[in-house]
């Protein structure tokens, strides 16, 4: 199935984390056969191959298979359908949302302990800090990227 990826959505699609791993594997004839069908996009497709075993009767096997994806795939994006709706069918982010180890009140002592230093302080030594201060673990690489990222902020 020939895909165009001229037109920018293949972008989109991806930086959403909607883009089909491999469209190619998409032999669904509804795909091939309508404009309005596009491989590329996971959520349709996902939701056209848990419609096509409920209403066309299929096996998830085969519907798995025309849908380019894996049997775990269709269970996880019927459970997730069935508690969420369409949204459950959107992929998400794994593991922490934001930086919880590093709060503001943490990222403020480092903040003072840079200032105090002149800057020059150790990460390492850094981190035992914050663990002896604020009962907290914290890699050390992840306080110095946690402030470079702070300083492109502002």
């Amino acid at each position: 199935m020939a895909i165009n990826n001229d037109d920018g959505k293949s972008a989109l699609l991806k930086e959403e984390g909607a883009l089909h791993p491999d469209p190619d594997k998409v032999s669904a004839r509804l795909f091939a056969e309508n404009v309005f069908f596009d491989p590329r996009d996971l959520v349709q497709v996902k939701y056209e191959m848990l419609r096509c075993i409920r209403q066309d009767k299929y096996s998830i096997s085969e519907a798995a298979q025309m849908y380019g994806l894996s049997r775990p795939s269709f269970y996880k994006a019927r459970d997730r359908f069935e508690k969420e709706g369409i949204a459950g069918l959107l992929s998400r982010k794994r593991g922490p949302k934001n930086a919880h180890k590093l709060t503001e009140e943490v990222l403020s002592f480092v903040t003072e302990q840079l200032e105090a230093q002149s800057g020059k302080v150790c990460w390492n030594n850094l981190s035992r800090m914050i663990e002896k201060q604020f009962s907290k673990k914290v890699h050390p690489r992840s306080i110095e990227r946690s402030i470079k990222q702070e300083k492109k902020g502002r």
